[in-house]
């Protein structure tokens, strides 16, 4: 039996964890494990970034530097990834010397559109209607039912990058040259792989965090509905009964299957769109039942949208995270307060007559009860930029949602949509 799927035996503390990348995920999964007893060593090629400091330490190096590598195998005992886009023959040389989890394969899959809707599609769910574009003259063969939808690049794309709405062909040619322009200026084919799929009628989205081990032990976070704005995750409500139980069970099972299907061992979320089939969105002959979904994407790692966890349950994501990969027992995680998170972007730091940056009234913020506040430790503050999440407990969720209108008045935020909150506290008692 090989490493990639051997169940790893238990890792005592202060053994030493290593971790690709040092961004906000490495911050939070460095600090939950020196909570737990381990030492850590992170390796990212900024030195500024959030993790960079607070671990044991830090190793300045590109993902697919062999020193580095080296450097890495040799300081930890076990080896995970914070983020998807580390390259996967780094992950695969890894691997040769210590333990890494997840595997390079079941990032592959994830760093490629296409091959992420394929892998879906033959765990048989349903995905967008899609087509894959590999080179200019593929655009010719999209079909016509697929218009209007989004051209997104088959790789690098995420919180919104890489992502065009296309009404036509006419439009769908222009996008396609936009994009291979910015990806490859320095091409002179058109040549980077895109996937282009419906736009859907959607009602909400949702997400499902499992953690899965090598003796296919898996449990899940409570269900989160999610809000985006201009593609990046805005706002996440976690409360019981936010979908009926049948439709959550369905959504919980599929992303069980798909870690299943990968044969994968860490924490992985699964993003998926409810598609609005009201008769206003369905052809004449058809006729409306009760709301149908589809997988959008997948995640190898902890996700933006499981950061309530942090104060909302009594076993985090990045907990669960270094269960997996220290071969502890997983448990379910209890959510103990419904929760809201929001995610705190560059922008709050500047106002709208230019003048910036200046650090938001966060001391007016936590003057509410049962606001918990997280800032990342990035330097510069830039609009779309990730800087902190702020996640609101409360005893019951209209508690939560008041608390949340206070908070986004200070921050000078607008109020969430309706349609957004009502979809969040359905059921809800």
């Amino acid at each position: 039996m090989n490493d990639a799927i051997r169940p790893l035996d238990y890792l005592a503390p202060p053994a030493c964890i290593g971790i690709l990348g040092a961004g906000q995920l490495g911050r939070m999964l460095v600090h939950t494990a020196q909570k737990m007893g381990y030492q850590t060593v992170v390796l990212d090629p900024d030195s500024n970034a959030p993790a960079a400091h607070l671990s044991h330490e830090f190793l300045q190096f590109a993902y697919d530097d062999p020193q580095g590598i080296d450097l890495l195998a040799q300081r930890a005992s076990r080896v995970t990834t914070e983020f998807e886009n580390v390259p996967a023959h780094t992950l695969e040389s890894l691997s040769l010397k210590v333990p890494v989890r997840p595997s390079a394969y079941a990032v592959s899959v994830a760093q490629d559109r296409a091959i992420e809707k394929n892998m879906i599609r033959a765990c048989d769910l349903q995905t967008a209607p899609y087509h894959i574009i590999g080179q200019a003259c593929d655009i010719l063969k999209t079909p016509l039912e697929l218009f209007p939808g989004i051209l997104k690049t088959a790789r690098l794309g995420y919180d919104g990058k890489g992502q065009v709405l296309v009404h036509d062909m006419a439009e769908l040619h222009s996008a396609y040259a936009s994009l291979n322009a910015s990806s490859n200026p320095t091409a002179s084919d058109e040549s980077i792989p895109c996937v282009f799929e419906k736009k859907l009628p959607l009602l909400a989205e949702f997400s499902v965090i499992v953690a899965r081990n090598e003796r296919n032990d898996m449990v899940n976070l409570p269900i989160q509905c999610n809000q985006h704005i201009n593609g990046i995750l805005h706002l996440c409500t976690v409360f019981n009964h936010a979908l009926d139980a049948e439709l959550e069970n369905e959504l919980i099972q599929a992303a069980h299957k798909i870690a299943q299907t990968l044969s994968y061992v860490g924490v992985l979320c699964v993003e998926f769109f409810i598609v609005d089939e009201s008769p206003s969105s369905l052809p004449s002959s058809r006729t409306p039942k009760t709301p149908s979904w589809v997988v959008n994407e997948i995640a190898p790692r902890p996700h933006n949208s499981g950061h309530h966890s942090l104060d909302s349950c009594d076993v985090s994501q990045f907990e669960l995270q270094l269960r997996t990969l220290c071969g502890l027992p997983l448990v379910t995680p209890r959510q103990h307060s419904p929760c809201v998170m929001l995610n705190l972007l560059g922008d709050l730091w500047f106002k709208e007559d230019g003048t910036g940056p200046i650090e938001p009234a966060w001391e007016k913020v936590l003057a509410h009860s049962g606001t918990h506040l997280h800032l990342y430790g990035k330097t510069q503050a830039r609009k779309g930029r990730k800087m902190g999440h702020l996640n609101i407990t409360a005893a019951h969720p209209k508690e939560a949602l008041m608390i949340l209108d206070k908070c986004l008045h200070i921050l000078d935020l607008p109020p969430i949509k309706s349609a957004f909150l009502s979809m969040s506290t359905h059921h809800d008692h």
